[in-house]
């Protein structure tokens, strides 16, 4: 009886010594970890190098009647000087960081009395000032709703303020038509988002 022979191992060696992957492959790997890597940086760049600054005030319009169409202006202390140090040191920054500052919203809202409204204002257009710069439109409303309590002003786009927020300080002042006075006094409150670009080494 022949018994079959039995086989004989193969001595030609694997290509994959030790088991380990193809150069290829582990390079690509390699890339893939390194573009996760930068788009994690990217992402970790994209919201530290962006801020975002609120800045409030209110104003008391006066009950009474004035010549109708007369041009007026809504008064906010707290816009007559603004100097955001305070703000950015919070943030870890300084004026001296930053890069561009643009307004993301600008808003304006009867606080009281409860059924208080617009009516009275007809047009509105508010402005950012500070020494030794021209005076740039930033918000305005030409042609305030009837019964309206808030009002969303339409943003001008394409202005930077960083050379007025840089500055020791800044000024909004407003210009508005008005029809008449409301019946009793009246507080206004106006909200401003500032979106501002800092300069963040490594980003």
């Amino acid at each position: 009886m022949i018994s079959s022979p039995s086989p004989v191992p193969s001595s030609r060696r694997s290509s994959r010594p030790g088991g380990r992957r193809p150069l290829s492959a582990r390079a690509a790997t390699l890339a893939r970890a390194a573009s996760i890597l930068g788009l994690c940086a990217l992402a970790t760049c994209d919201s530290l190098d962006n801020v975002d600054v609120e800045v409030g005030g209110k104003a008391v319009v006066q009950p009474g009647t004035v010549i109708d169409d007369l041009i007026a202006a809504l008064d906010f202390d707290a816009f007559q000087r603004i100097d955001l140090s305070a703000e950015f040191e919070n943030q870890g920054v300084t004026k001296d960081d930053v890069d561009a500052v643009h307004i993301v919203h600008f808003t304006l809202r009867v606080e009281s009395p409860a059924d208080g409204s617009f009516d009275f204002l007809t047009s509105a257009s508010f402005f950012a000032e500070t020494d030794g710069q021209p005076r740039v439109l930033i918000a305005k409303m030409d042609e305030v709703p009837r019964g309206a309590r808030e009002l969303s002003m339409d943003v001008v786009e394409g202005v930077d303020l960083t050379p007025y927020v840089v500055a020791p300080s800044m000024r909004i002042t407003s210009e508005a038509r008005v029809s008449g006075r409301p019946d009793v006094e009246t507080t206004i409150a106006a909200d401003v988002l500032l979106d501002v670009d800092v300069n963040v080494p490594g980003c």
